[in-house]
């Protein structure tokens, strides 16, 4: 449901830029599907390059990718040891907490929103840096979940909560039941992927990107405290996020909303191939 709602709002953002076009007295005025094609264009580009990312890995790259696939797997060794752990110490208090603070953040019930917002100010505020993290925001959003959503289905690993105990190494692989969907943490990458565009765009403002990865954080962490993933999930879930936000990122410097047009004042994207 909550990959349909950012559908959704993904469209109406690409979309709405121009219904402005009317108010905008520039070369945008005389063609305004330019703005929604260069989005378009750019979403798509993302996504390419988010699929074919590991061939352009430099070593680097490709050490972290190791890394984190190791910790994943060492990490399965111990999921029933943290869930057993975390489980023991739950409370009300911290129920009510990971329910309404940091589960909606991972399910897009309050990131969509927020995303949503920050675009509609952004006309208000005449700020252009947030109107263009606002979409990228969203696009990652979409593609962290896609990218969990096509894992799960590949793995159908059992959650904490299901069948008759916990079972950390109860994997079925593609032709396993649909129901079984805990290998990532959706909620983890989708987290990430928005903490990482909106943390990059404004990395000089300390406390922006400690509020993003901390929210990010303890929204991956409640998936294991509310015993739906264990942490192996949230681990990869969360690295899965953090290189789709960055691949969205880096892609959004394309873009260039200048001030002038060229036949005058007004307003002219600019996209660098």
């Amino acid at each position: 449901m909550f990959v349909r709602r950012a559908f959704l709002l993904l469209f109406a953002i690409i979309s709405m830029p121009a219904s402005y076009a009317r108010e905008v007295p520039d070369t945008l005025h005389k063609n305004p599907s330019m703005i929604d094609l260069r989005l378009v264009k750019s979403g798509l580009d993302d996504a390419r390059d988010i699929v074919i990312a590991p061939v352009r890995w430099n070593q680097a790259q490709w050490a972290i990718a190791f890394g984190v696939t190791g910790l994943t797997i060492g990490l399965v060794t111990q999921d029933l040891v943290i869930q057993q752990f975390v489980q023991r110490n739950r409370t009300s208090l911290l129920d009510a907490v990971s329910k309404y603070a940091f589960e909606p953040w991972g399910s897009g019930l309050y990131t969509i929103p927020a995303m949503g917002l920050m675009y509609g100010l952004s006309f208000a505020l005449h700020d252009k840096k947030a109107r263009m993290t606002a979409m990228k925001g969203v696009e990652a959003f979409v593609y962290a979940a896609i990218a969990a959503q096509i894992l799960k289905q590949v793995t159908h690993r059992q959650r904490p909560l299901q069948g008759d105990a916990p079972d950390p190494y109860y994997w079925q692989g593609p032709i396993g039941p649909i129901n079984l969907t805990s290998f990532p943490s959706g909620h983890s990458a989708a987290a990430f992927a928005v903490a990482t565009v909106i943390a990059s765009a404004y990395k000089k403002t300390v406390w922006v990107p400690v509020l993003c990865y901390s929210l990010a954080s303890l929204t991956a962490l409640s998936r294991i405290y509310d015993n739906e993933h264990w942490m192996s999930d949230v681990v990869m879930g969360s690295a899965i996020g953090l290189a789709i936000g960055q691949t969205v990122f880096r892609n959004s410097v394309r873009f260039k909303l200048l001030p002038t047009g060229p036949e005058g004042p007004g307003l002219t994207l600019v996209y660098r191939l």
